[in-house]
């Protein structure tokens, strides 16, 4: 007897199910006690329908009789109201519609294409696949700075394929071109291209029905763009070769920030040299050479126009920032890349000081960014930008060749920098603005909103949109790629197994999921659109949503296996070493041959002190790991696929957990009643001492 004054029995019979008109069989081992009630709803659960379409029928002698809700389950029962025993996609009536093809465009084409979904539609301003991000603000020299192994489109273990396996035979750090052929690539192989319309622009949306219709549906009105943008207004193209095309569901992918913070400072017209923004190509490559130039910003695009810069012959750069943020040497970043579980923050500065040291660049643990315990146990790094990623950024500081600034600029006279301290930059010959991006409020105007509930548009759930979140706020860290790898992976599974099972989205906005969500409204004061968000709220977002189902933990089971098997095939640490090391000694070669008088500097991180590291995280996290990763020899990964009714539930695998189940319930049989709440799915498979073959047990209320 349970605290509740039920009865419970300790034997168990199974349960043969047959759905009716259908073929379909399952045998699940039950209590013998299971009421219909309590079948009806586990199978509602599963298969995320409601209850009160399902019956079951039981045949005796010659006549068939429904049972009644309270009745003990039959042993052979048909049932009625399903056709079959796994949870059905939902078949919208309108395709689904995509905008923008950058990164997370591609991503979500091939998940839905993967999965044999072939109705989705992808649009796009410019002419070809890569999005704004990769084929209008990056430079001409832009590179990846974190590895293609955490960066590639098709990252998790779910999209691989005959023809599509782990990212070998990319360039590490991927250069442009590279990483728009990648797009390209992975695009035709999952057959991604046909559903792509290019040169198009989304101009208006209309919603075809309330907001929260069930049936409502948007009207998208298409027209012509050329160079990645809508045509202007007046333009009579854009309305002769207008279009509309309707969509049940719509994400859209704005790029995040797309446009430079302007800010003119007094003195730029006497200044004498070149003065240009650090993204879009603006710089004038072929005024660098033997130039002194400023750099005024500090993110990861600042970083990265000083890597080009002294690429391009530039004498000295200084990088002007209001305060220092912390940036990532190569090592640190491969390490949180391979690690199955989030690396701790404490572990992530401990792994930075090596190359601080070196570099003179400043203890890690001091930095205006790190809020740490006093025993320096816990720590959470809060920075406006994401770290800059590279060895070149500290090696530059070390030769002379970088200087670090804090301060900020108050004017200009010919060919030098006053700044609010008081110090003069002098023979300065160029200044690159890297300020920051700012949104576009014609985002909000197209999706008619002034605010976002979580990452859904105006509280529309069928208008999903993610950008890649400002900043950084993390104790602990799974990715240094937020919107990539990882991060994009995640949000898509996400979003498609809602629309996929839209009836589990009902049940969690039944909850209360609607108003549990963060919101983020429009600012004009401070020139920011309501789908510009922190990461911070994308991670609120994200909680919140997976707290409200554990459908959401099954899906991304493989996801922190997959990444410590496929990093350490495509960068083995001895290889990754040696790529750090080769690239370490070419920019000292090219430091020397444009006149710098050091001796060589061997590279700070060594095999021993990644082993090192590796020990380390696993007294942290719980979670043993190797320098050289796992097992050659292990079995294939295997993706958790439709929950179909008596499926081990991935607890249920545990044998710590499964071996204190049995310990509670020696002690007290009504235990698993009492604790198990509401939850009808719970079915859990083990082979137990004595037993000659697995036992499952359907432990139900």
């Amino acid at each position: 007897v349970d605290p509740r004054g039920r009865q419970y029995s300790t034997s168990f019979k199974t349960v043969k199910m047959k759905i009716l008109g259908g073929r379909e069989e399952l045998r699940v081992p039950m209590q013998t006690c299971t009421r219909v009630q309590d079948v009806r709803e586990a199978l509602a659960q599963t298969l995320m329908i409601d209850p009160e379409g399902i019956e079951f029928l039981e045949k005796k002698s010659s006549t068939t009789r429904k049972q009644r809700f309270n009745e003990e389950i039959a042993s052979v029962v048909t049932v009625k109201g399903i056709s079959r025993f796994t949870p059905e996609r939902h078949e919208w009536p309108h395709p689904t519609g995509i905008i923008g093809c950058g990164y997370q465009g591609i991503k979500t084409a091939i998940m839905y294409a993967k999965s044999g979904n072939h109705n989705f539609i992808v649009f796009d301003r410019n002419d070809r696949v890569g999005g704004y991000c990769w084929i209008t603000a990056a430079n001409e020299f832009s590179k990846l700075q974190t590895e293609i192994g955490s960066f590639h489109v098709w990252w998790g273990q779910d999209l691989i394929t005959d023809t599509v396996h782990y990212p070998s035979g990319w360039g590490t750090w991927a250069n442009k071109a590279e990483v728009l052929q990648h797009f390209h690539w992975a695009a035709e192989r999952y057959g991604v291209l046909p559903h792509v319309q290019l040169n198009t622009d989304v101009a208006e949306i209309s919603v075809v029905g309330g907001k929260n219709d069930r049936h409502r549906y948007y009207n998208l009105t298409l027209t012509l763009a050329e160079g990645g943008r809508a045509l202007p207004l007046g333009d009579e193209r854009a309305d002769l070769n207008a279009r509309r095309v309707s969509v049940s569901v719509l994400y859209s992918y704005p790029g995040s920030m797309t446009r430079n913070r302007i800010i003119e400072y007094p003195g730029e017209d006497i200044f004498g040299g070149f003065v240009a923004y650090g993204m879009n190509d603006d710089c004038p490559y072929q005024e660098l050479p033997r130039t002194n130039l400023a750099i005024l910003g500090n993110g990861a695009f600042a970083v990265e126009n000083a890597r080009t810069a002294v690429e391009h012959g530039a004498n000295k750069i200084y990088l002007l920032t209001r305060r220092k943020n912390l940036a990532s040497p190569r090592v640190p970043c491969w390490f949180v890349h391979q690690a199955p579980m989030p690396t701790p923050g404490k572990l992530v500065l401990d792994m930075f000081k090596p190359m601080y040291e070196l570099s003179d660049f400043g203890d890690p643990w001091d930095f205006w960014s790190v809020h740490a315990s006093q025993d320096r146990s816990k720590v959470t790094i809060i920075q406006n930008s994401r770290f800059g990623i590279g060895d070149v950024t500290f090696l530059m500081v070390l030769y002379g060749k970088l200087e670090y600034v804090e301060d900020t600029l108050k004017r200009l006279s010919p060919y030098t920098m006053h700044l609010t301290g008081g110090r003069r930059l002098d023979n300065v010959q160029g200044m690159l603005k890297s300020l920051g991006l700012l949104g576009d409020f014609a985002v909000d105007r197209l999706h008619k909103m002034s605010k976002m509930v979580g990452v859904f548009c105006d509280g529309d759930w069928r208008r999903p949109l993610m950008i890649d979140g400002i900043g950084m706020n993390a104790a602990n860290f799974s990715t240094f790629t937020v919107a990539a790898g990882m991060g994009a992976t995640v949000f898509v599974r996400n979003m498609k197994f809602l629309f996929d099972f839209p009836k589990e989205f009902y049940r969690m906005e039944d909850l209360g999921l609607l108003k549990l969500l963060p919101t983020n409204k429009a600012d004009s004061t401070l020139d920011k659109p309501a789908y510009i968000f922190d990461v911070k709220y994308t991670q609120a977002s994200q909680l919140t949503l997976e707290s409200m189902s554990t459908r959401f933990a099954e899906l991304s089971a493989t996801d922190p296996e997959y990444q410590y098997r496929m990093f350490h095939t495509v960068h083995p640490i001895d290889k990754y070493l040696q790529e750090c090391t080769a690239d370490w000694d070419k920019y000292q070669k090219l430091f020397r041959e444009q006149g710098c008088d050091r001796e060589y500097v061997p590279y700070p991180y060594t095999r021993e002190m990644i082993e090192a590291f590796c020990k380390e995280y696993g007294k942290l996290t719980g979670r043993e790991i190797e320098v050289d990763g796992p097992p050659n020899d292990l079995p294939e990964l295997e993706v958790q696929q439709a929950t179909r009714i008596g499926d081990l539930p991935d607890w249920a695998r545990d044998e710590n957990r499964l071996e204190n189940m049995q310990r509670n319930l020696a002690v007290d049989k009504t235990w698993w009643s009492a604790t198990s709440g509401n939850n009808k799915e719970d079915l859990f498979l083990r082979a137990d001492n004595g037993v000659d073959s697995p036992q499952r047990l359907a432990m139900m209320l």
